[in-house]
């Protein structure tokens, strides 16, 4: 498949993942509204971390490293039949094994909380252990929706299987406009909420059910362990979830960190996070996604020559958007938390801490990004240790710096974050373990044309960021009391313009795209 098309494929994927998160964005500008954050939010926020660990470890990213390669394989050979057996099988296997878990995650809600989040008062722990006992069976139900994406994804169905993750978050801002101003307190409001989120996985599922039907053919769960490439996946699942564990090791750290700061923290870094993954979903996660099915089909036949080509192209895309979105993370970042949260209940002080703990993020967002695209590399090459190994080191020194820069500032609003500043600065440490290891197996991973694209990008960044900030600054001195939808909207319009007309002039391909330009040439 040629870089055009695994553009057309990423971008595909980046439009469904779009709709997903553009709604997502909507739920969340709901959710402050009403909750802002206070107490329920933050035992919102807990309560859904605890079930969604486990849809890490066992849903889409577990699923896309080992299944999604293999099946993949047997529609290349042209084995329907092949393939579909190890559909029913892998789907067997996660219903006995979500519903196990799901049954201890209710049964041992109280316990969970406690250890989790031990710095929340008795009564946000309370209501933190009667949400999780409402969200967990929620874990199941996604886990499941990420064996339809695999098996929508390995058949290059690629929108839909990500779009459809909008009917979740609409059913939750659907219940906060109706339930929102007739709850007697948030802490009611979040219990409902917490029922309208497990509803919304239902939707999804159902949503995705009639192509996953016409793809795959008659759902019939088996546990089939001898079914072809059964046991290699079970093989990969070991390493793949060991190392999501790792990384959910660290979420965990996060929560009980975060317990411990003032009120609020949970769930101002849930506003945060939200923001930081919408350019890693759009751009590192699209290119990553629409990649892996080509690179796991190909990996055996082709030269590692293509394959390193792939993750080249792949990567010069990624960074063109991200780039620009960590800086203006960094400089307008307020403006961007302002214009998504700021009303009801969400006020000038949630709007400043989310900016810094925003910027903290914005730090690691290159990593972030990258780290996607090289994983798929390794889990196209069914190498599943080291990518392992790299997440292993960067959840240690993501502990070290987190634990290192907020507990000294606990008693201060910015002390969350430090929880954002240690991800981003772990995350650097996978990302060079793995450009590490890839270098050594497939040759020199960045070449001196795109370390020169990378300077571009950057110089285009900056001129951005200083228009931006000037506006701002004429912005700030006439209209000081301008609310930020009204205020960031010009001056992010302007960035972006300024971003796409200055790459183009330097010779980018892809801002060429967006303005409908020729590719404009520059000199050697």
């Amino acid at each position: 498949m040629s870089d055009a098309g695994g553009g057309r494929s990423a971008f595909v994927v980046g439009a469904g993942i779009l709709i997903s998160r553009v709604v997502g964005l909507l739920r969340q500008t709901a959710f402050a509204y009403y909750f802002g954050a206070g107490p329920a939010a933050d035992a919102y926020g807990a309560a859904f971390k605890i079930p969604n660990a486990v849809r890490n470890l066992l849903g889409e990213g577990t699923l896309s490293a080992a299944f999604v390669p293999i099946y993949s394989r047997l529609l290349s050979r042209d084995d329907p039949r092949a393939a579909r057996a190890l559909s029913n099988a892998v789907l067997g296997l996660l219903l006995a094994a979500t519903s196990i878990l799901t049954l201890i995650g209710i049964l041992a809600a109280p316990l969970l909380t406690r250890v989790l989040a031990g710095g929340f008062d008795d009564t946000t722990r309370e209501l933190t252990t009667r949400l999780t006992r409402v969200m967990f069976p929620m874990t199941g139900l996604m886990v499941l929706s990420g064996w339809c994406l695999g098996i929508q994804n390995s058949h290059r169905r690629f929108f839909w299987s990500y779009a459809s993750a909008a009917i979740w978050s609409l059913a939750q801002i659907a219940l906060l406009l109706i339930g929102g101003p007739h709850a007697a307190d948030t802490a009611t409001l979040s219990y409902w909420l917490a029922w309208a989120t497990l509803g919304g996985a239902v939707l999804q599922i159902g949503a995705q059910a009639p192509e996953v039907l016409r793809l795959a053919g008659p759902l019939r769960p088996t546990l089939d362990r001898a079914a072809e490439g059964v046991m290699p996946m079970l093989r990969n699942v070991l390493p793949v979830v060991t190392a999501l564990g790792v990384v959910q090791i660290s979420s965990f750290v996060d929560l009980y960190i975060a317990s411990f700061l003032p009120s609020g923290a949970v769930a101002n870094i849930g506003y945060a996070n939200t923001l930081a993954l919408l350019p890693v979903s759009l751009f590192g996660v699209s290119v990553a996604a629409a990649a892996l099915p080509d690179l796991s089909r190909d990996s055996g036949a082709m030269a590692m020559e293509a394959l390193l080509e792939r993750v080249r192209g792949g990567w010069q895309r990624i960074l063109f958007y991200i780039v620009p979105s960590a800086v203006v993370f960094i400089t307008l970042g307020d403006y961007c938390v302002g214009i998504l949260y700021r009303a009801g209940r969400f006020g000038v002080a949630e709007q400043t801490s989310v900016h810094w703990i925003l910027a903290a993020y914005a730090i690691g967002l290159v990593s972030f990004g990258s780290v996607k695209l090289l994983g798929s590399a390794y889990y196209a090459l069914q190498d599943y240790r080291t990518p392992l190994r790299a997440s292993m080191a960067s959840i240690v020194v993501s502990v070290i710096v987190s634990v290192s820069v907020a507990v000294p500032l606990r008693s201060l609003s910015v002390a969350a974050a430090g929880i954002a500043l240690g991800s981003a600065v772990g995350s650097y440490v996978n990302l060079a373990i793995l450009a590490s290891g890839l270098r050594r197996r497939l040759g020199a991973l960045y070449t001196a044309t795109m370390w020169s694209g990378t300077r571009r990008i950057v110089f285009a960044a900056f001129v951005a960021a200083v228009v931006g900030t000037l506006l701002r600054s004429v912005q700030s001195h006439w209209f000081p009391t301008m609310h930020p939808r009204l205020a960031g909207i010009p001056v992010l319009s302007a960035f972006g313009a300024t971003y796409l007309l200055v790459a183009w002039t330097m010779g980018s391909a892809e801002a060429a795209r967006w303005l409908r330009r020729p590719v404009r040439k520059v000199g050697a």
